[in-house]
Protein backbone atom coordinates (compact mmCIF):
# COMPACT_ATOMS: atom_id res chain seq x y z
CA UNK A 1 0.00 0.00 0.00
CA UNK A 2 1.05 3.34 -0.82
CA UNK A 3 3.15 5.13 2.27
CA UNK A 4 0.70 8.22 1.32
CA UNK A 5 -2.51 5.97 1.88
CA UNK A 6 -1.02 4.58 5.11
CA UNK A 7 0.06 7.77 6.35
CA UNK A 8 -3.22 9.52 5.56
CA UNK A 9 -5.40 6.22 6.95
CA UNK A 10 -3.27 6.58 10.47
CA UNK A 11 -3.57 10.36 10.51
CA UNK A 12 -7.68 9.95 10.00
CA UNK A 13 -7.80 6.96 12.54
CA UNK A 14 -6.07 9.45 15.12
CA UNK A 15 -8.29 12.78 14.30
CA UNK A 16 -11.37 10.99 14.90
CA UNK A 17 -10.27 8.75 17.84
CA UNK A 18 -8.68 12.72 19.06
CA UNK A 19 -12.68 14.00 18.69
CA UNK A 20 -14.29 10.93 19.15
CA UNK A 21 -16.43 10.97 22.86
CA UNK A 22 -15.23 8.43 25.32
CA UNK A 23 -17.83 6.39 26.90
CA UNK A 24 -17.35 7.55 30.61
CA UNK A 25 -17.89 11.39 28.95
CA UNK A 26 -21.27 9.97 27.68
CA UNK A 27 -22.31 8.31 30.76
CA UNK A 28 -21.20 11.78 32.70
CA UNK A 29 -23.52 13.91 29.88
CA UNK A 30 -26.02 11.75 30.04
CA UNK A 31 -25.84 12.62 33.71
CA UNK A 32 -25.96 15.79 33.52
CA UNK A 33 -29.00 15.94 31.19
CA UNK A 34 -30.75 13.62 34.04
CA UNK A 35 -30.31 16.14 36.62
CA UNK A 36 -31.56 18.82 34.44
CA UNK A 37 -34.63 16.74 33.51
CA UNK A 38 -35.13 15.99 37.02
CA UNK A 39 -34.68 20.07 38.17
CA UNK A 40 -37.32 20.74 35.05
CA UNK A 41 -39.75 18.16 37.09
CA UNK A 42 -39.61 15.77 34.10
CA UNK A 43 -39.60 12.63 36.27
CA UNK A 44 -40.30 9.59 34.29
CA UNK A 45 -37.73 11.42 31.60
CA UNK A 46 -34.93 12.03 34.28
CA UNK A 47 -35.31 7.71 35.58
CA UNK A 48 -34.93 6.90 32.55
CA UNK A 49 -31.92 9.06 31.20
CA UNK A 50 -30.10 8.39 34.82
CA UNK A 51 -30.38 4.52 33.87
CA UNK A 52 -29.10 5.08 30.74
CA UNK A 53 -26.10 7.43 32.11
CA UNK A 54 -25.58 4.22 34.59
CA UNK A 55 -25.88 1.60 31.89
CA UNK A 56 -22.87 4.10 29.90
CA UNK A 57 -20.79 4.46 32.78
CA UNK A 58 -20.74 0.19 33.30
CA UNK A 59 -20.15 -0.18 29.53
CA UNK A 60 -17.28 2.09 29.76
CA UNK A 61 -15.80 0.27 32.58
CA UNK A 62 -16.43 -3.16 30.77
CA UNK A 63 -14.97 -1.76 27.44
CA UNK A 64 -12.35 0.83 28.42
CA UNK A 65 -11.36 -0.53 31.63
CA UNK A 66 -12.23 2.34 33.49
CA UNK A 67 -12.17 1.84 37.84
CA UNK A 68 -15.69 1.84 39.10
CA UNK A 69 -16.95 4.82 40.79
CA UNK A 70 -19.34 3.51 43.14
CA UNK A 71 -20.45 6.61 44.79
CA UNK A 72 -21.69 8.21 41.39
CA UNK A 73 -23.58 4.92 40.96
CA UNK A 74 -25.55 4.89 43.66
CA UNK A 75 -26.08 8.69 43.93
CA UNK A 76 -27.27 8.04 39.80
CA UNK A 77 -29.56 5.28 41.31
CA UNK A 78 -30.52 6.88 44.28
CA UNK A 79 -31.43 10.02 42.27
CA UNK A 80 -33.29 7.86 39.32
CA UNK A 81 -35.66 6.16 42.38
CA UNK A 82 -36.69 9.60 43.51
CA UNK A 83 -37.46 10.57 39.79
CA UNK A 84 -39.70 7.43 39.70
CA UNK A 85 -41.32 8.00 43.09
CA UNK A 86 -41.82 11.72 42.39
CA UNK A 87 -43.51 10.48 39.02
CA UNK A 88 -45.53 8.43 40.40
CA UNK A 89 -43.73 5.47 38.80
CA UNK A 90 -43.71 2.56 41.19
CA UNK A 91 -43.25 -0.18 39.02
CA UNK A 92 -39.49 1.87 38.18
CA UNK A 93 -38.89 2.53 41.74
CA UNK A 94 -38.85 -0.55 43.10
CA UNK A 95 -37.31 -2.20 39.75
CA UNK A 96 -33.96 0.41 40.71
CA UNK A 97 -34.66 0.21 44.58
CA UNK A 98 -34.05 -3.38 43.83
CA UNK A 99 -30.78 -2.42 42.86
CA UNK A 100 -29.62 -0.66 45.22
CA UNK A 101 -30.46 -3.31 47.54
CA UNK A 102 -28.40 -5.66 45.54
CA UNK A 103 -25.72 -3.41 46.07
CA UNK A 104 -26.00 -2.86 49.28
CA UNK A 105 -27.70 -5.62 51.53
CA UNK A 106 -27.09 -3.82 55.10
CA UNK A 107 -28.39 -0.39 54.24
CA UNK A 108 -32.28 -0.37 56.13
CA UNK A 109 -33.22 2.92 54.55
CA UNK A 110 -33.58 1.05 51.15
CA UNK A 111 -35.26 -1.86 52.44
CA UNK A 112 -37.77 0.06 54.19
CA UNK A 113 -38.35 2.18 51.00
CA UNK A 114 -38.97 -1.33 49.16
CA UNK A 115 -41.19 -2.74 52.17
CA UNK A 116 -42.94 1.31 51.67
CA UNK A 117 -43.66 0.99 47.91
CA UNK A 118 -44.78 -2.64 48.02
CA UNK A 119 -46.75 -1.83 51.12
CA UNK A 120 -48.74 1.33 50.45
CA UNK A 121 -48.38 2.01 46.25
CA UNK A 122 -48.62 -1.79 44.95
CA UNK A 123 -50.83 -3.07 47.57
CA UNK A 124 -48.29 -6.44 47.83
CA UNK A 125 -48.09 -6.40 51.94
CA UNK A 126 -46.60 -9.84 51.89
CA UNK A 127 -44.31 -9.35 49.66
CA UNK A 128 -42.98 -6.13 51.79
CA UNK A 129 -43.01 -8.50 54.67
CA UNK A 130 -40.91 -10.80 52.78
CA UNK A 131 -37.93 -8.24 52.17
CA UNK A 132 -38.04 -7.37 55.76
CA UNK A 133 -38.11 -11.20 57.23
CA UNK A 134 -35.34 -11.81 54.46
CA UNK A 135 -33.42 -8.48 55.79
CA UNK A 136 -34.11 -9.36 59.67
CA UNK A 137 -32.74 -12.85 59.41
CA UNK A 138 -29.27 -11.43 58.65
CA UNK A 139 -29.26 -9.27 61.96
CA UNK A 140 -32.34 -8.78 63.96
CA UNK A 141 -33.71 -5.60 64.40
CA UNK A 142 -36.54 -4.17 67.01
CA UNK A 143 -37.75 -1.93 64.97
CA UNK A 144 -37.47 -4.26 61.61
CA UNK A 145 -39.61 -7.17 63.49
CA UNK A 146 -41.91 -4.33 64.90
CA UNK A 147 -42.88 -3.24 61.12
CA UNK A 148 -43.23 -6.58 60.10
CA UNK A 149 -45.76 -7.04 62.89
CA UNK A 150 -47.64 -3.70 62.18
CA UNK A 151 -47.96 -5.24 57.72
CA UNK A 152 -49.24 -8.23 59.58
CA UNK A 153 -51.86 -6.27 61.54
CA UNK A 154 -53.16 -4.98 58.33
CA UNK A 155 -53.15 -7.82 56.50
CA UNK A 156 -55.48 -8.77 59.25
CA UNK A 157 -52.84 -12.00 60.07
CA UNK A 158 -53.07 -11.13 63.65
CA UNK A 159 -51.52 -14.57 64.58
CA UNK A 160 -48.73 -13.57 62.31
CA UNK A 161 -49.11 -9.94 63.80
CA UNK A 162 -48.44 -11.34 67.48
CA UNK A 163 -45.71 -13.55 66.72
CA UNK A 164 -43.38 -10.97 65.32
CA UNK A 165 -44.64 -8.19 68.39
CA UNK A 166 -43.35 -11.10 70.78
CA UNK A 167 -39.72 -11.21 68.92
CA UNK A 168 -39.63 -7.00 68.71
CA UNK A 169 -40.85 -7.73 72.53
CA UNK A 170 -37.62 -9.89 73.40
CA UNK A 171 -35.71 -7.10 71.64
CA UNK A 172 -36.71 -4.26 73.51
CA UNK A 173 -39.29 -4.29 76.62
CA UNK A 174 -41.17 -1.64 74.95
CA UNK A 175 -44.79 0.04 76.00
CA UNK A 176 -46.15 0.47 73.12
CA UNK A 177 -45.30 -3.05 71.85
CA UNK A 178 -47.12 -4.83 74.78
CA UNK A 179 -49.78 -2.45 74.62
CA UNK A 180 -50.41 -4.26 70.67
CA UNK A 181 -49.60 -7.66 72.20
CA UNK A 182 -52.47 -6.90 74.74
CA UNK A 183 -54.86 -5.86 72.00
CA UNK A 184 -53.78 -8.58 69.78
CA UNK A 185 -54.88 -11.05 72.52
CA UNK A 186 -57.67 -9.71 73.44
CA UNK A 187 -58.60 -9.69 69.48
CA UNK A 188 -57.86 -13.17 69.80
CA UNK A 189 -60.13 -13.69 72.61
CA UNK A 190 -56.99 -14.73 75.13
CA UNK A 191 -58.24 -12.24 78.31
CA UNK A 192 -55.74 -14.22 80.10
CA UNK A 193 -52.86 -13.84 78.23
CA UNK A 194 -53.90 -9.71 77.32
CA UNK A 195 -53.66 -8.83 80.98
CA UNK A 196 -50.47 -11.05 81.45
CA UNK A 197 -48.44 -9.36 79.09
CA UNK A 198 -48.82 -5.84 81.19
CA UNK A 199 -48.26 -7.90 84.25
CA UNK A 200 -44.98 -8.82 82.64
CA UNK A 201 -44.54 -6.21 81.78
CA UNK A 202 -44.72 -4.19 85.15
CA UNK A 203 -42.27 -6.61 86.46
CA UNK A 204 -39.17 -4.65 84.40
CA UNK A 205 -40.18 -2.10 86.92
CA UNK A 206 -40.53 1.00 83.91
CA UNK A 207 -39.60 4.43 84.29
CA UNK A 208 -42.52 6.77 85.59
CA UNK A 209 -43.41 8.08 82.16
CA UNK A 210 -43.84 4.97 80.89
CA UNK A 211 -45.80 3.82 83.87
CA UNK A 212 -48.11 6.53 83.36
CA UNK A 213 -49.13 5.46 79.91
CA UNK A 214 -48.84 1.71 80.91
CA UNK A 215 -51.55 2.18 83.64
CA UNK A 216 -53.51 4.00 81.09
CA UNK A 217 -53.35 1.34 78.15
CA UNK A 218 -54.22 -1.20 80.87
CA UNK A 219 -57.50 0.70 81.57
CA UNK A 220 -58.23 0.79 77.85
CA UNK A 221 -57.66 -3.12 78.10
CA UNK A 222 -60.17 -3.24 81.03
CA UNK A 223 -62.82 -1.56 79.56
CA UNK A 224 -62.81 -3.75 76.33
CA UNK A 225 -63.39 -6.33 78.62
CA UNK A 226 -66.35 -4.53 80.01
CA UNK A 227 -64.17 -4.70 83.49
CA UNK A 228 -64.70 -1.41 85.37
CA UNK A 229 -63.61 -1.69 88.29
CA UNK A 230 -59.94 -2.71 86.74
CA UNK A 231 -60.54 0.02 84.59
CA UNK A 232 -61.13 3.03 86.81
CA UNK A 233 -58.34 1.42 89.16
CA UNK A 234 -56.17 1.90 86.38
CA UNK A 235 -57.49 5.38 84.94
CA UNK A 236 -56.54 6.70 88.36
CA UNK A 237 -53.22 4.72 88.96
CA UNK A 238 -51.89 6.53 85.53
CA UNK A 239 -53.75 9.77 87.02
CA UNK A 240 -52.12 9.59 90.26
CA UNK A 241 -48.89 9.65 88.76
CA UNK A 242 -49.70 12.51 86.70
CA UNK A 243 -52.85 15.07 86.37
CA UNK A 244 -54.01 14.59 82.99
CA UNK A 245 -57.37 16.10 82.36
CA UNK A 246 -58.60 13.67 79.65
CA UNK A 247 -58.39 11.01 81.74
CA UNK A 248 -59.98 12.81 84.92
CA UNK A 249 -63.28 13.53 82.38
CA UNK A 250 -63.28 9.89 81.42
CA UNK A 251 -62.84 9.60 85.31
CA UNK A 252 -66.10 12.18 85.96
CA UNK A 253 -68.34 10.16 83.22
CA UNK A 254 -67.45 7.05 84.78
CA UNK A 255 -68.13 7.92 88.64
CA UNK A 256 -71.39 9.97 87.64
CA UNK A 257 -72.55 6.83 85.82
CA UNK A 258 -71.92 4.76 89.46
CA UNK A 259 -73.87 7.66 91.16
CA UNK A 260 -70.30 8.28 92.94
CA UNK A 261 -70.72 11.86 93.23
CA UNK A 262 -68.07 12.79 95.33
CA UNK A 263 -65.18 11.17 93.19
CA UNK A 264 -66.91 12.28 90.52
CA UNK A 265 -66.92 16.09 92.32
CA UNK A 266 -63.03 15.36 93.42
CA UNK A 267 -62.27 14.86 89.30
CA UNK A 268 -64.62 17.58 88.70
CA UNK A 269 -62.11 20.33 90.97
CA UNK A 270 -58.96 19.29 89.74
CA UNK A 271 -60.51 19.73 86.07
CA UNK A 272 -61.69 23.27 87.15
CA UNK A 273 -58.36 24.58 89.41
CA UNK A 274 -56.77 23.74 85.89
CA UNK A 275 -59.28 24.86 83.64
CA UNK A 276 -61.54 27.04 84.73
CA UNK A 277 -63.96 27.33 81.92
CA UNK A 278 -63.94 24.00 81.07
CA UNK A 279 -67.54 22.83 79.73
CA UNK A 280 -67.47 19.13 80.19
CA UNK A 281 -66.33 19.63 83.80
CA UNK A 282 -69.34 22.17 84.44
CA UNK A 283 -72.11 20.43 82.85
CA UNK A 284 -71.38 17.36 84.78
CA UNK A 285 -71.35 19.37 88.28
CA UNK A 286 -74.42 20.70 86.79
CA UNK A 287 -75.76 16.96 86.28
CA UNK A 288 -74.73 15.80 90.15
CA UNK A 289 -76.37 19.29 91.40
CA UNK A 290 -79.37 19.39 89.54
CA UNK A 291 -79.46 14.75 90.34
CA UNK A 292 -79.02 15.63 94.38
CA UNK A 293 -81.78 18.47 94.72
CA UNK A 294 -79.49 21.63 94.30
CA UNK A 295 -81.48 23.41 91.98
CA UNK A 296 -80.48 26.56 92.14
CA UNK A 297 -76.67 25.46 91.39
CA UNK A 298 -77.30 23.50 88.59
CA UNK A 299 -79.36 26.33 87.34
CA UNK A 300 -76.13 28.37 87.66
CA UNK A 301 -73.85 25.82 86.06
CA UNK A 302 -76.38 25.09 83.33
CA UNK A 303 -76.20 28.51 82.40
CA UNK A 304 -72.28 29.06 82.27
CA UNK A 305 -72.44 26.63 79.27
CA UNK A 306 -75.65 27.75 77.54
CA UNK A 307 -74.19 28.93 74.46
CA UNK A 308 -71.47 26.07 74.70
CA UNK A 309 -72.53 24.41 71.06
CA UNK A 310 -72.09 20.89 72.84
CA UNK A 311 -74.34 21.86 75.75
CA UNK A 312 -76.58 24.65 74.53
CA UNK A 313 -79.74 22.42 73.91
CA UNK A 314 -79.48 20.32 76.71
CA UNK A 315 -78.56 23.00 79.21
CA UNK A 316 -81.47 25.00 77.84
CA UNK A 317 -83.98 21.81 78.66
CA UNK A 318 -82.67 21.67 82.18
CA UNK A 319 -83.19 25.54 82.70
CA UNK A 320 -86.63 25.71 81.53
CA UNK A 321 -87.47 22.45 83.78
CA UNK A 322 -85.99 23.95 86.91
CA UNK A 323 -87.91 27.37 85.99
CA UNK A 324 -90.95 25.68 85.71
CA UNK A 325 -91.14 23.78 89.32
Amino acid sequence: MNKKIILFIITTLMVVSLFAKSLEREANELGVQAETKYNNKEYSEAGKVFEQAIAKFNEAVKTDGIPMDDAKVDRWLELAFNAYFNGKNFESAIRVLNIRAERNPSDYKIVNYQSIIYSKYLKQPLKAIEILTKFDAQKRSFKVEKKIAGLYVKAEDFENALKWYEKAYELRQDSGVIKNIAALNLKLNRKVEAVNAYEDFLQTNPKESVLIKTYRNMAKLYEDMNDNANAIKYYEKSNNLKYQKAVSLLLVGKYYDMENYDKAQSHIKKILNDDKGNADAIYYRALINYDTGNKDAAKTDFQKISTDPKYAGTAKKFIESIESE
